[in-house]
This record gives C-alpha cells, structure tokens and sequence, in this order.
C-alpha cells in the first residue's frame, strides 16, 4: 500500500474520509465487552466455572486490562484523525455467557482489528499496544481455564 492509498480502507468502511469511524467501531466492541464482564462478575454464582470467586476475581482485573486498552485506542485515535463526536461511544452487545467464550471473541474482533490497522508511522503505538493487549487476552484465557 502507497502513501495516497493508506486511508482507503478505512474510509470505504467508515464513510468519511478521516477513518476515524474504523476505530469508533472497535472501541465500541471493547464498550460492550466491558459491560459483558460486569454482567459475568455481577452474575458469577451463575457461571458453569467450578471455581466461581476466582472467576469473578479474574473478571475484575480483566475489566481493568479491557479500560485501559479502550481509553489508549480512544485517545490516540483521535490524536491521529481528530475527536469523536460526544455521543460516538455505545456498546456492542455481545452473545456470551461465559468469560471463555468472551475471550474468544475478544481475540476474533481485536485480531481483525489489528490486521486491518494502517501501516503508518503515526499508528504504530496503536498496533504496539493491541500486540499486548491480544497477549493479555492469551494470558486471561488461560487463568479463565483454571476457574473451570
């Protein structure tokens, strides 16, 4: 991909010529995976997890990882391409009922997101930051195993 050709991606997806839609679209996953986790901790006597408080430990501190992952995409986004508007923000509902099944589609929807990211030099703290945050989507699959 050329310099000229860089945006057209995400413009044909987004419809504006900024792109800044691509990544409302994403944080907007990330909106409705944060309610999800609150939904699975809140209700975590219910899960099919043998060790229900470890899951509903491990759904706190995985919201704290989703946040903060959320807020570095908002803000540098915008840094990039110019601010959302002020009602941008509204989460995707997501069908899962079990934090295994969230991190499942976690990685599909950030995997993909990463994939399709621009190759400029200005998105690279952006691709940076969603490498570690698909390691930590690994790691708290594997602690989610061990509340099986």
């Amino acid at each position: 991909m050329d310099g000229n050709t860089l945006l057209e991606p995400l413009a044909q997806m987004s419809g504006t010529p900024t792109g800044l839609q691509y990544f409302i679209s994403y944080i907007n996953v990330l909106e409705g995976a944060k309610t999800k986790i609150k939904n699975l901790h809140w209700g975590a006597k219910n899960l099919p997890n043998a060790d229900k408080r470890g899951a509903h430990l491990y759904l706190d501190d995985f919201l704290d990882i989703v946040a903060e992952f959320q807020d570095t995409v908002a803000e540098s986004s915008s840094g990039i391409l110019g601010e959302m508007s002020l009602n941008a923000i509204s989460g995707v509902s997501l069908s899962c009922t079990t934090p295994g099944e969230l991190i499942n589609i976690l990685l599909d929807k950030t995997t993909s997101f990463y994939d399709n990211l621009p190759s400029g030099t200005q998105y690279v703290g952006i691709k940076s930051e969603t490498e570690v945050f698909i390691k930590d989507l690994t790691k708290y699959k594997y602690l989610f195993r061990l509340t099986e």
